[in-house]
């Protein structure tokens, strides 16, 4: 039935269009064009993205959606202009299509080969074959059948009406081959996705999935083919361009098909820049592509970015699960500054109201954001977005929004970003997350550390130091944060209960500080430990840091010592050894959540907490504990999470 209805409509318009001029038909249609742009969310969203991949470095976001809005208008046009096929006659041609080397068909024509006129869903490409008839050169055009069967065959007589010949994709695509071998003209359509099983050339700097169907045929039936393109001027009025031949007979061997594939890809490329509101960005292109990008947003804590590189390792190795390369998958980061604590605030509220609309969503970041944070990420295309803590959740959205990605974010935001507007929520526990689909809840924080990377920073530690005892301590030592100090008085007592561990057993010390970790307490780790022969490695992460100093020591230590105002150094340490957690001095004097959490993973049998002045004691415990460790590891759940979101 709706088959029957669209045919009649398009009679109808067929009708109508046909009493008034071209130019006011093209106007109408221009503003149905808009009307579609603002209604068709969904191949909006795919057509800016695609934009973005291909002009992210060169164009700004207001330019880009300029052209997804001409890209509908174009389109219309060009289907207003389908409408207005049953007027094309040869008058029509040399009135409004210029072809440009028309000498290059009329040769070909005489050359005894048969002829493929290649081109892309780019101009008005149903024009582009009537207008061949029209100049006096007939073809075979391979057509794609339409779901709407009445729908479809109207527009087959159609073309068949001016002269072209339609052959249906499928069982009746032999019948090109018969028309090249007979030395006829062929006209083919060849622009879209091929799949994973197409061949993958260079296209706008990315890997490109394309059908080789045409370059077979013309190998096997040795014809020439002529990439061609119609571009609008304006209005009506077209020009057609005729391109040098792609002639296999001209190939130098080896995989040809490829070769000339990447020649046609190059030159459609070239017409797109020049043109790149008349190309269907419509479609997804780069579905196949084996290239993707996460995008790590950074906030400056060194905490966070690891939970977040943690994240998007798992999406690369998710990927890789799927057969794809581990150099597939490209993780940029990006550092984010805002330019005041008040208007991080503004862009957090602001983001409640997100959608795709360009022009206010851009204007809000470059408000907030400062000029180089903001330039860098509207250069920035990528299909995924991670990100760790509150502070960064507005940025997040506003760049899956722009880039028409997936989101992930680590940790609770604040309530009135809300967590609907994020594909993934990595949250621990101790945040007390929402029941949702969207929600992985975790014991504790992603996190870097793996057994190869342990290995690694192993040995390459162990090249730089001498061990020579049995036990070993590795102590981690965060700083201050907005609710924990640490005072010279505490980092006094923790060196007094490892040398004290360290006498009664034999024991040698691993340390690195972390860039947190306050001047006085580093001079009081130097005064201390600098010359003192049971400390093996003494890291002062602000002067001099060492990048296998956290992994070197977690995977060459027997025990591990961390401060514990940081989830994420816990994490990291209760991968895979004993932990013993020394807390810090409380400012505020109130429970907090990293308290709980640390009260949950003692009592789960993680870990082992204590003030810094118990330490000997609880270390001297740990250590004569013979039940193995209990390893606490969530990156598999976090794997498969990812796995099901890509």
């Amino acid at each position: 039935m709706l088959d029957y209805i669209v045919s009649i409509i398009i009679r109808f318009l067929n009708l109508i269009f046909s009493l008034i001029p071209i130019s006011i038909s093209l106007w109408v249609g221009r503003r149905l064009g808009t009307i579609a742009f603002i209604f068709n969310k969904k191949r909006r969203l795919i057509a800016y993205a695609n934009l973005k991949a291909a002009f992210c470095k060169e164009r700004s976001p207001g330019e880009l959606r300029a052209i997804t809005k001409k890209t509908y208008q174009n389109l219309v046009e060009t289907f207003v202009e389908i409408l207005n096929l049953t007027i094309v006659d040869k008058g029509y041609a040399a009135k409004y299509v210029e072809i440009i080397n028309f000498e290059r068909v009329k040769d070909a024509a005489k050359s005894g080969r048969g002829v493929i006129l290649l081109t892309a869903h780019f101009g008005d490409w149903e024009l582009l074959s009537l207008t061949s008839a029209m100049v006096g050169f007939p073809i075979t055009v391979l057509v794609r059948e339409q779901k709407m069967k009445r729908v479809n065959e109207l527009l087959n007589r159609l073309r068949e009406s001016k002269g072209c010949k339609v052959v249906r994709k499928g069982i009746s695509t032999k019948n090109l081959l018969r028309a090249l071998y007979d030395k006829n003209i062929v006209g083919i359509l060849s622009d879209q996705d091929a799949g994973r099983n197409g061949v993958f050339v260079d296209f706008f700097g990315r890997p490109t999935s394309c059908h080789s169907g045409t370059m077979e045929m013309a190998k096997r039936t040795d014809s020439i083919i002529i990439p061609n393109f119609i571009a609008r001027r304006h209005g009506p009025y077209h020009k057609v361009f005729l391109e040098e031949y792609i002639d296999f007979r001209l190939s130098k061997g080896g995989d040809d098909i490829k070769e000339n594939l990447q020649k046609y890809a190059a030159l459609l490329e070239n017409y797109v820049r020049r043109y790149p509101d008349q190309w269907l960005w419509l479609h997804k292109r780069w579905k196949s592509t084996p290239t993707r990008t996460v995008l790590v947003l950074n906030d400056g804590r060194t905490g966070h970015l690891n939970q977040s590189l943690a994240v998007a390792r798992e999406i690369q190795k998710a990927r890789t699960a799927q057969g794809y390369g581990l150099d597939d998958t490209k993780i940029i980061r990006v550092d984010v500054k805002f330019k005041s604590p008040f208007l991080r605030s503004i862009l957090s509220l602001s983001s409640a109201f997100a959608s795709w609309r360009c022009h206010g969503r851009m204007r809000c970041m470059r408000f907030c954001l400062e000029r180089e944070t903001y330039e860098t990420l509207m250069k920035t295309y990528s299909e995924f977005i991670v990100s760790c803590g509150s502070s960064l959740a507005a940025v997040n959205i506003y760049m899956s929004k722009e880039n028409n990605a997936k989101n992930i974010i680590i940790m609770k935001p604040d309530a009135l970003v809300g967590l609907k507007k994020f594909s993934l929520a990595v949250i621990p526990k101790h945040d007390n997350p929402p029941k949702a689909k969207n929600v992985l809840v975790t014991t504790i924080a992603p996190n870097l550390i793996d057994e190869e990377t342990l290995k690694r920073d192993g040995e390459m530690l162990k090249k730089r130091i001498q061990l020579g005892k049995k036990t070993v301590l590795g102590v981690l030592i965060g700083g201050d944060n907005p609710e924990y100090s640490l005072t010279g008085e505490t980092i006094n007592s923790v060196i007094d209960g490892l040398l004290k561990f360290c006498d009664s057993t034999d024991a040698e010390l691993l340390i690195t500080t972390s860039r947190r970790t306050p001047t006085e307490a580093e001079a009081v780790l130097k005064n201390r430990l600098k010359d003192d022969h049971r400390c093996k490695l003494l890291v002062i992460a602000n002067e001099s840091n060492l990048e296998e100093a956290v992994g070197g020591i977690l995977d060459l230590s027997s025990i591990i010592i961390v401060s514990g105002e940081s989830i994420s150094m816990v994490s990291e340490a209760s991968s895979r050894k004993k932990v013993v957690v020394f807390k810090l001095e409380n400012k505020k004097g109130v429970s907090t959540k990293h308290e709980a959490a640390l009260k949950e993973l003692e009592r789960r049998g993680y870990i082992s907490a204590c003030t810094a002045k118990d330490l000997a004691p609880v270390i001297e415990k740990v250590y004569k504990d013979e039940a193995p460790v209990r390893e606490l590891i969530d990156n598999d759940r976090i794997f498969e999470a990812v796995r099901r979101l890509i």
